[in-house]
């Protein structure tokens, strides 16, 4: 690409100098361009292509440079030429800037010095930098609003720039930035002055103002102000001059215009050269154009040690820093910024210096940040720190970026805080996910969690090295301020009251303060370090203060809503804004690089700590470990403990060291309430169960990798054991009295005890034996035992209290538990016998638990765990004291979990569950089991899933029923996101369950298994109230009715979305579904009023009612597809009836006891129903209504139930459509055939197979349901002669008499009796050529027999029938008269010819009337469209009328050619859906109800959330779509004729920041006048203009 580029520049430089053509290089948006002006045609010229957005452009000729803005991706660039033609070899696009820009609306090359200047519109600053270097900048920011357009005259050292903002002027500064030198030179008569350029020779400078469409000069000194084009110009944007002429480019006429200048800088007419550009900035490509003079800073770069920048007289330069880096002498520059401030934004990180005043942030060139919160600095390493939300770790770099790497990253959820300790070599931070307070190295090794109890929502965090102190923030329910020592002792609150939202801490180490923000409160405030003395240091104008840090005596903080950030002085209270307008702030640090203070004993060799040196106050430091590990007698090294308690209590998990008896946490997050603890030593995870969270969950041992096991189904799981050789997970449910197993994780559930068992608690398993023990609480409480398949059960304790904490002793084979209503310890052998009390007269014992030769419990009266010998109780130790309620407890050693069995070996072979069992001589000591409702195959081996079963839904659950002996009948689905189902169906191909989701107003799906949960149809935009659904399997489809809309829908189980089949006429309100696969039949409730059930076919058509009378509120339909029954419930009656398909045999099934029956479904001989009142579901004999039985009760929030037959799946694969299908939307069966079917809306194409849009008929016309023929009159219908190619003209007619002139054939067709036997065929049938007569006869009809035509006119007696006076008055011959010939062939020819004229005068009228039909358009040549002829499956179609009609009744077809063409799409579709699914109904709700949507980001979000729940209501939506009054639910409209309001985007939620200065020029869109406002250049090809007009944005484009 550069070499096209150099080449070009060579050659249009030859021509140049050859004929004296000056060239013109502009930058043209996706590219840059040169144009020789002599040769516009020959030589414009594309010099660099595919540039992203380019915008001002400029040269260095000297240096073989062009150079550009790109304001899409925010760089500055340039590209080395050589004007010899060359190119430097393996050069390429050089990118001179890279950060720190944002708008870089204006740039110039200083020739001279070899530097960049460039404008940037949404900084507000003018920088500076080095076109080989990285020195940079910043030279003004201040009194700029919105600077454009920047000229240099380096040989004077002066700048000139526009400035668009609310004050428009035009400024003169020096090239240093030296603000003495600055001056405004033109302020009057300026509203948008966009381009500038200089006439070196004259000292004079031009300006285009596009709002007031001149272009004017002034000299240098802003005198001599001059009007150059008088001539109001259409939008000027960039100039340039050269030679007396001025080029300039225009944005409305996208092209460059020029003029000469006279002596007076006039000029009278101007010439446009280029047309279709989208041209910006433009310069003369000329070395005249950079004059090469001497100057100060070409010898030795002027002596400065960094930028040397050239001055007006007499400095003639001076020598500059790079930004933020201050000036030691006139020379020479320090090394780097000491003070700065280290901020954290969302997306970047940036330092902005305090040793100058301009404060600009400097973007780090860290890659990565996803959300950057919090931020801190090591003076040490000179490392920065950060935590990322969103990435979820903790990172750290240099300052100039290197080094980069990811610190911490597991089992980091929301990391709102962060502090360094640099003498310790420490991180702390907090984590407002699980709520905690960890500390790790620097490095992130040795992590610990410190504080996790009683914390909220903790926030900032800040450490006192010296004083061994650390503070932190909460701002959950109860705000307070906390300190701590720095291994996490010594906790206290010191600051409680009067708090909101304390976002930031920072520490004032000299004066022993902590000072602290609030966001709610808007203060900023000030305590000791124990809370005393507090005091509000600062409460004005502090909308959401987020960051805060200390440095010396000034407090800096930002501000999420004012956008800034800002400090003041703690000592006299002198406030002042850093930075302003920066969005995103978060975190920020303010440090001296240089100041490396602090000691304590931790800072030599770590303390002798192995790990973690943690230092106290008064230095008394600590030696700390990381999970898992446990501080050895010496309190120095820590070690691998070899075996540890574990035990529950509330919501934590905790371990105690067996050898130092130091209790620390488990860091698991979301406990509520854990009762039975167990562990696996083969992967080192811990299982527990929660009885609050209903749930068993897991997680490693040092808590990571937390992940629920079973979350459905459970009421209380009190006990639970894991099975470690067959890698399988026991637990006993109190509330569901079962004990059921699963893998260990959570898949392949079995329930194996449901029955005659009551209150089961503990559970302890011994797999190298197969056996399983478990307690009963129940009226008689107990002891049992069976083998792991819950085979062999047997009660071996009784005479007891309730039993709790079962462990087994394996190697003295004995069984301990406690007796928690007789207080003490008992024991026996493994069949219950040999009882022995180990410990009597315990206050409250709990939970136990054994290792070696001890027992460990739990007392919760004592608060404490102790221990005791085993045999005789003896040597009773307490290990650890003030525990309230221990729930379960037990010792973690690998030793507790050895020995081995077949089903440690592959699984057994099992597929499933592999269960074992006591060995014996003749059977295997295992076996193989299959999950609930699964079936063991023949193998032995494997297992099958169900294939008749019922499904029943509750408000988040659907539960599988099963009613077969020695089978638990119930299991629920694990299934999720289940929020109010209202409807469920099943597709047995894919086991597939599908819902209504009442939440969402959505349908979504999952396998029967929980996996592949996701939305089926969505609900964007509250546009669809889904409330019933059917599968289909057989055709694929899902059918839905929308109670909003009051349509059916079909959806593909791909998810392709078919269209509406019925409610499109606006009379019907379709409600609950049944499908008769087999038949290809939809039955609906439509509750219109009265109520009807219908039936149709699955596409819509042929729709019968089946039940017209005696209803009033049906809620429920069924299908019984074996018998061919249909089943429904009355809620408002409460009855349930029954009838053939046809309506036929009604009668009622049940009229008692019932409550509200919301769902139907027929599976073998009986009849199930839920009822929502009751609880309750049952069953009735479908025949007799007898056996009425309970099947399950205390049900709540019951919703539907649905059968699954295995009949239907048999059945499945000898249907057409099983196997796929080329109909592009329904697939139905028609005569064991595919036969393809559209919805609503649209008609099937010539191939059959392809639904498109219909053909639009007049009012008067009928659509034919397929072929060729189209629209035909609405009275060719019924008049015993097909037009339609499908005769669908001739469905459905009732029979007809012909007239008394008409003959009927026997197909019921009337032709006229001329035709009877005129040997041809007019009768579809033949009819009419039957039983016919030769010439000069006629058929009499009374006797069958041919008689003369003659005798029969004159009355013969041969033909007793009336003679026919209209055919025997055509037997006249000429011989009847003489000589006489016929006038008919004229009388015809006459009035035909008067007919011809009058039309030809009425058209001649008409046209003269309506010009418009003869517009130029029209006789422009168009291009020839084919339109594929349509099957429409309507009847009648109130769209605009089209196309032709035939005035001849024996015209069959329409001509291919019309007078009218057809409409377009648009209009075509007017009043039509314009959605898949759901579309807006005009019968029904009114367009009035339409609610708009808005969408929030949660960008900028404030610290706590809001206080309402995030549970929408789940009240019983029905009640009004089950009304046959109608509904009055929210009706969307068609968006052809409504639209919603724009969406609104907040940067924060619920506290937005407030808008950048720019918005108040932003023009609202919807009052654009036409013709006025200039766009910015992102937007100058479709731009709208108003009055008045706010200056132009810059050339950025919006986000």
């Amino acid at each position: 690409m550069y070499r096209h580029l150099i080449t070009i520049l060579a050659i249009i430089g030859y021509i140049a100098k050859s004929y004296g053509y000056p060239e013109l290089l502009f930058a043209n948006r996706k590219d840059i361009r040169i144009l020789d002006v002599g040769r516009e045609r020959q030589s414009r010229q594309v010099i660099l292509k595919d540039v992203n957005d380019a915008a001002s452009v400029d040269y260095y000729h000297k240096g073989q440079l062009v150079c550009w803005t790109d304001i899409d991706n925010e760089l500055i660039k340039c590209v080395q030429v050589n004007k010899t033609g060359g190119v430097v070899k393996d050069h390429r696009e050089v990118t001179v800037i890279t950060r720190g820009i944002v708008s870089p609306d204006g740039l110039a090359v200083d020739w001279l010095g070899e530097k960049l200047y460039w404008t940037d519109s949404d900084t507000n600053r003018i920088e500076v930098a080095e076109l080989y270097n990285k020195y940079r900048q910043v030279l003004f920011w201040k009194d700029l609003d919105q600077p454009r357009a920047i000229a240099l005259v380096p040989s004077e050292g002066l700048m000139f720039w526009t400035d668009w903002g609310e004050n428009p002027k035009i400024e003169r500064a020096g090239m240093d930035g030296d603000s003495a030198t600055r001056k405004v030179i033109v302020k009057d008569e300026i509203f948008w002055p966009n381009g500038l350029t200089v006439d070196y020779d004259q000292r004079v400078i031009y300006w285009a103002d596009a709002r007031l469409s001149y272009i004017a000069s002034v000299d240098f000194h802003g005198e001599k102000r001059t009007k150059v084009v008088k001539k109001k110009l259409p939008h000027p944007f960039a100039l340039t001059y050269f030679n007396h002429t001025l080029y300039w480019t225009d944005w409305e006429t996208r092209s460059i215009h020029y003029c000469s200048i006279n002596e007076n800088r006039t000029c009278d007419k101007h010439h446009q050269l280029g047309t279709n550009l989208s041209p910006m900035y433009i310069h003369v490509y000329d070395p005249a154009r950079q004059p090469q003079v001497d100057t100060p800073c070409q010898n030795n770069n002027g002596g400065c040690s960094h930028l040397c920048l050239a001055a007006p007289a007499p400095k003639k330069f001076s020598c500059a820093c790079p930004t933020g880096v201050k000036l030691i002498d006139n020379y020479t520059c320090a090394n780097g910024s000491e003070e700065m401030l280290i901020l954290a934004r969302r997306t970047d990180l940036r330092r902005i210096s305090l040793d100058t005043p301009d404060h600009t942030a400097i973007v780090m060139p860290v890659s990565g940040v996803k959300h950057a919160i919090a931020v801190d600095f090591d003076p040490i390493d000179g490392f920065v720190y950060w935590t990322d939300d969103e990435a979820q770790c903790i990172q750290r770099a240099k300052l100039d970026g290197s080094e980069q790497q990811v610190v911490v990253s597991a089992e980091v959820f929301n990391p709102d805080g962060i502090a360094v300790d640099w003498v310790a070599r420490n991180l702390y931070w907090t984590d407002t996910g699980p709520d905690r307070i960890e500390v790790a190295r620097l490095n992130g090794t040795a992590r610990k969690i410190l504080i996790a109890d009683h914390l909220d929502e903790p926030r900032a965090i800040a450490v006192d090295p010296d004083g061994g102190l650390m503070f932190w923030t909460d701002w959950g329910k109860r705000p307070k301020i906390e300190r701590a020592a720095l291994d996490g002792s010594m906790r206290l609150v010191i600051v409680s009251t009067d708090l909101g939202w304390p976002n930031g801490v920072a520490i004032d180490f000299q004066r022993r303060k902590i000072y602290w923000c609030d966001a709610k409160t808007d203060k900023i405030e000030t305590a000791l370090f124990d809370g005393t003395e507090r005091k509000v240091l600062l409460s004005d104008h502090l909308p959401h203060v987020f960051g805060f840090s200390l440095l010396d005596n000034y407090l800096y903080w930002t501000d999420w809503q004012r956008r800034s950030i800002e400090r003041v002085d703690t000592i006299n209270g002198t406030r002042e804004a850093i930075v302003e307008q920066l969005p995103d702030l978060m975190g920020l640090k303010a440090v001296n690089v240089n100041k490396k203070g602090g000691s304590n004993p931790c800072a030599i060799d770590n303390g002798n700590c192995s790990h973690l040196c943690l230092n106290r106050p008064s230095n008394n430091f600590t030696c700390g470990c990381p999970i898992g590990y446990e501080l050895t007698q010496d309190g120095k090294v820590c070690v691998v403990p070899e075996a540890f308690l574990l035990y529950t209590r509330k919501e934590d998990i905790r371990r105690i060291s067996l050898l130092t008896s130091h209790n620390v946490a488990i860091p698991v997050t979301g406990i509520e309430e854990a009762m039975a603890i167990d562990f696996d030593s083969i992967d080192n995870r811990l299982y527990w169960t929660d009885v609050s969270a209903k749930s068993i969950s897991r997680a490693f041992m040092n808590g990571s990798q937390l992940e629920p096991v079973i979350e459905f189904g459970l009421e209380y799981p009190e006990g639970m054991a894991v099975d470690w050789l067959a890698r399988n997970i026991y637990w006993a449910d109190m509330g569901n009295h079962r004990i059921e197993v699963a893998r260990l994780d959570g898949s392949s559930r079995r329930v194996l005890i449901w029955q005659n068992i009551a209150g089961p608690r503990s559970l302890a398993l011994d797999p190298g034996q197969g056996y399983m023990y478990w307690s009963e609480w129940g009226d008689e409480p107990r002891i049992s035992r069976a083998h792991l398949d819950a085979s062999q059960l047997s009660v071996i304790v009784t005479d007891m209290g309730r039993a709790n904490g079962l462990t087994i002793d394996f190697k003295d084979t004995r069984l301990y538990w406690t007796d928690i209503d007789n207080f003490r310890i008992e024991s026996s052998d493994l069949e219950g016998l040999r009882r022995e009390v180990i410990v009597r007269n315990l206050p409250q014992p709990y939970g136990l638990t054994l290792y070696e030769d001890y027992v460990y419990w739990a007392d919760w009266n004592t608060g404490t765990i102790e221990r005791a010998n085993k045999t005789n109780g003896e040597n009773r130790t307490r290990i650890q004291g003030q525990l309230d309620f221990v729930m379960d407890i037990l010792v973690f050693h690998s030793s507790r979990q050895s020995g081995s069995n077949q089903c440690s070996i592959n699984n057994g072979g099992c597929s499933h569950l592999c269960l074992a069992v006591p060995s014996t001589d003749t059977t295997e000591n295992y076996t193989c089991a299959c999950p609930t409702h699964y079936t063991l195959g023949a193998d032995g081996k494997t297992c099958k899933a169900p294939s008749s079963f019922l499904l029943f839904s509750q408000k988040s659950v659907v539960s599988r029923l099963m009613e077969e002996e020695n089978v638990c009948p119930t299991l629920i689905l694990p299934i999720h996101n289940m929020r109010n189902v209202r409807a469920i169906d099943y597709d047995p191909v894919e086991q597939l369950v599908y819902w209504v989701d009442g939440r969402g107003d959505t349908l979504r799906k999952a396998h029967h298994n929980g996996t592949q949960s996701q939305v089926f149809v969505g609900n964007p935009m509250e546009k669809i109230y889904p409330y019933d659904i059917a599968v289909e399997p057989f055709t694929r489809v899902l059918l839905w009715s929308c109670a909003r809309n009051n349509i059916i829908n079909v959806t593909r189980l791909d998810g392709t979305q078919v269209g509406g089949i019925i409610g499109y006429e606006g009379d019907d309100k379709p409600r609950s579904l049944a499908v008769h696969p087999m038949l290809g039949l939809l039955f609906f409730v439509n509750m219109v009023s009265p109520p009807l059930i219908e039936q149709a076919h699955l596409d819509g058509l042929q729709r019968r009612k089946v039940i017209s009378d005696g209803l009033r509120s049906p809620s429920a339909l069924a299908v019984d597809i074996r018998e061919n029954l249909l089943f429904w419930a009355d809620s408002e009656k409460k009855y349930i009836e029954t009838s053939n398909l046809y309506g036929e045999d009604r009668k009622i099934l049940v009229d008692r006891d019932l409550g509200q029956p919301v769902g139907l479904a027929v599976h073998g001989d009986y009849l199930y129903w839920v009822d929502k009142d009751l609880y309750l579901v049952e069953r009735v004999n479908k025949y007799t209504g007898q056996q009425r039985e309970k099947v399950q009760g205390r049900l709540s929030h019951l919703s539907d139930i649905i059968a699954v037959s295995s009949q239907l799946y048999n059945n499945m694969t000898g249907h057409p459509c099983h196997n796929g299908s080329e109909c592009s939307h329904l697939c139905l069966e028609r005569d064991r055939r595919q036969h393809c079917a559209c919805p609503e809306g649209k008609a099937l194409a010539d191939d059959m197979k392809t639904c498109i849009n219909p053909p639009t008929c007049k009012p008067k016309m009928f659509r034919c349901h397929s072929g060729n023929v189209d629209c035909i009159p609405i009275k060719w219908m019924c008049d015993g002669q097909s037009e339609c190619a499908d005769k669908s003209d001739e469905l459905d007619c009732p029979p007809r008499m012909c007239q008394s002139n008409q003959f009927q054939c026997h197909n019921g067709q009337c032709i006229d009796k001329s035709m009877i036997c005129d040997g041809k065929s007019q009768c579809d049938d033949d009819s009419d050529e039957e039983r016919c007569c030769g010439d000069g006869q006629v058929l009499c009809g009374s006797t069958g027999q041919c008689v003369d035509t003659l005798t029969h006119c004159q009355g013969s007696r041969l033909c007793p029938d009336n003679p026919d006076h209209a055919f025997c008055s055509t037997l006249v011959t000429t011989t009847d008269v003489p000589g006489a010939v016929s006038k008919a062939p004229y009388i015809v020819g006459v009035v035909a010819s008067v007919v011809v004229l009058f039309c030809v005068a009425a058209l001649v009228v008409y046209y003269r009337r309506r010009p418009s039909l003869l517009d130029d358009h029209e006789l422009e040549p168009q291009p020839k469209t084919s339109q594929p002829r349509a099957a429409m499956r309507g009847i009648l179609d109130p769209a605009p009328v089209t196309g032709a009609s035939s005035s001849s009744s024996s015209m069959t077809h329409y001509p291919r050619e019309t007078l009218n063409p057809p409409p377009t799409p648009v209009a075509e579709n007017r009043g039509r859906c314009q959605e898949p699914h759901c579309c807006y109904n005009a019968h029904h709700a009114p367009p009035s109800t339409l609610h708009s949507y808005r969408h929030y980001k949660t960008r900028n979000r404030p610290p706590p959330p809001t206080p309402c729940s995030t549970d929408v209501c789940d009240s019983d939506v029905y009640s009004s779509a089950m009304s046959p009054r109608g509904t009055h639910c929210y009706t969307p409209g068609f968006t052809t004729y409504y639209s919603s309001p724009p969406m609104t985007d907040y940067d924060s939620d619920p506290h937005p920041p407030p808008p950048t200065p720019q918005t108040q020029y932003m023009c609202d869109l919807t009052s654009c006048h036409p013709t006025s406002c200039p766009p910015s250049p992102s937007t100058e090809r479709s731009y709208c203009t108003r009055a008045p007009c706010p200056p132009p944005p810059s050339p950025i484009a919006s986000d």
